[in-house]
């Protein structure tokens, strides 16, 4: 009988290459990262059932990424492990906009080829939320896959997430990474972006939330984040903190709110839910931005609660 899982995520999953001197060229330190497995991992961490569908290469950079993922809780029987294609790389731009800040490396990687075919149909009947970026739909088949994914998942009355994460580097141009995003934001009942994405994107998100009965959250950086959703608007603001590391601060806030969302939507009205959604997401943000790392900064369970006492 297969599992069941409260998030099944979707997505890269790759090694990031992190200059240690700020500066290029120079020494460089190797982290396991993408959006999805980040988000992955930091909902193991939390203790949600979660499971990653992915493809790594056959060599040590996907073997580490394997154990990482688990280490974390994450249920790895569903990564797809491919012999002829290597593991996604990134580089790491020192002193660069967030959307302009990582080189992705992923032509004829492993990650540019997640295969539907490979991924158990029923497994789509046994999750209460898929979760993807927009990345994949940047590459041919991982694109493909994603799309029946979500068809396939929202046809058994999955609810779909994305996190908006705008990658220009990795499109062909502006204009096809703006159609794709709106086109995922259309098909998502949960839609995070940035304040810039947004605007990007050429999006007002009461707007669509409103029109498109969608949970929409918008952060940014350190100033306040908003959710708009079922007729409700709250914001919260962080705290004044000593940020040493953002690399994780969107993939631990968009964690801490799916951990919230499976664990009380419906157990409270819907003011407070969102009010204390969004509460828990900033705290878990801020822990992790605190941090060096992607992974290594999501925080677990107990250390949110002691922050929002």
């Amino acid at each position: 009988m297969m599992k069941q899982y409260d998030v099944l995520l979707i997505g890269e999953a790759l090694v990031d290459f992190v200059p240690e001197e700020g500066c290029i060229p120079g020494r460089f330190r190797a982290v396991i990262g993408g959006a999805p497995n980040n988000v992955a991992c930091g909902l193991g961490k939390l203790g949600i059932k979660t499971a990653l569908l992915a493809r790594v290469g056959r060599d040590a950079m996907g073997t580490g990424i394997m154990r990482t993922v688990e280490s974390c809780g994450v249920d790895t029987q569903y990564i797809q492990i491919d012999r002829k294609r290597p593991t996604t790389v990134t580089i790491v731009m020192p002193e660069s906009a967030d959307m302009l800040r990582y080189a992705i490396y992923r032509s004829e990687s492993a990650d540019s080829a997640l295969d539907f075919e490979e991924i158990p149909d029923e497994i789509f009947d046994h999750t209460r939320i898929l979760h993807y970026g927009s990345l994949a739909a940047a590459a041919g088949q991982s694109k493909k896959t994603m799309e029946k994914s979500i068809e396939r998942a929202k046809g058994s009355g999955v609810i779909t997430s994305l996190d908006v994460n705008l990658r220009p580097n990795s499109w062909m141009s502006e204009e096809i990474m703006i159609q794709e995003c709106r086109r995922l934001v259309e098909v998502s009942d949960i839609v995070k972006m940035t304040k810039d994405e947004a605007k990007t994107l050429k999006i007002e998100p009461e707007r669509l939330a409103r029109s498109k009965k969608k949970v929409v959250i918008v952060t940014d950086g350190g100033n306040t984040a908003t959710i708009w959703a079922d007729d409700c608007k709250v914001s919260k603001k962080p705290d004044e903190i000593e940020v040493v590391d953002v690399t994780g601060g969107g993939d631990s806030f968009m964690s801490a709110f799916l951990y919230y969302y499976v664990t009380y939507k419906g157990r409270m009205s819907a003011d407070n839910f969102y009010r204390s959604a969004i509460d828990f997401a900033v705290y878990a943000s801020s822990i992790s931005v605190q941090r060096f790392g992607a992974i290594e900064s999501l925080p677990v369970l107990e250390e949110i609660e002691q922050n929002r006492r």
